[in-house]
């Protein structure tokens, strides 16, 4: 009986047993030299992230509007110890008009994180959040998430959203 003979094997199974693949020493090395060519090149490769742009704004509707009068103002956070009523730590506030009981307030050029809006209909367009002598609202408000203000605004976390650097569109529901 001839004995047949295996070339070098770098993981040697004995002949007719295992279930397991064969691989070559001679061709092993160079398929392991070309897969850590590859992996370098691929970690030296950046990897696209979000970033501001103003292709990419964050969009906050407000709907729920009693009427078309004034203008609504929404202010965004990113800092919790601010929210929601410490103005000169507002990140950025913009006003925008209202059409048929709903306004859409857009912020471009924003970086990828963690924020919270607060919003309110400024009907006698004096650009202030108007209390009565209590503290209680006279024009009407609201948080992102919708966040409920129960004898007090909402916390930070409550109200807070993550903008990933892409298109966020987002709707709040007015309170008077």
């Amino acid at each position: 009986m001839r004995s047949r003979r295996f070339p070098q094997l770098l993981f040697p199974f004995p002949h007719g047993k295992g279930l397991g693949v064969r691989f070559l020493a001679s061709v092993t090395v160079p398929v392991l030299i070309a897969l850590l060519v590859v992996s370098i090149a691929a970690a030296q490769t950046p990897i696209p992230t979000p970033s501001a742009s103003p292709q990419n704004p964050l969009d906050i509707e407000v709907i729920g509007l009693r009427n078309d009068s004034g203008e609504v103002g929404c202010s965004l956070f990113n800092d919790a110890q601010a929210f929601p009523r410490d103005d000169s730590k507002v990140l950025r506030h913009v006003w925008t008009p209202i059409h048929a009981g709903k306004a859409v307030c857009e912020f471009t050029d924003l970086a990828p994180g963690q924020y919270a809006a607060v919003v309110f209909h400024d009907e006698n367009n004096d650009h202030q959040f108007n209390m009565n002598a209590f503290g209680m609202p006279m024009e009407g408000y609201g948080f992102s998430n919708d966040a409920a203000a129960l004898f007090a605004p909402p916390d930070f976390k409550s109200a807070a959203f993550t903008y990933n650097g892409t298109h966020l569109y987002i709707v709040i529901n007015i309170r008077y």
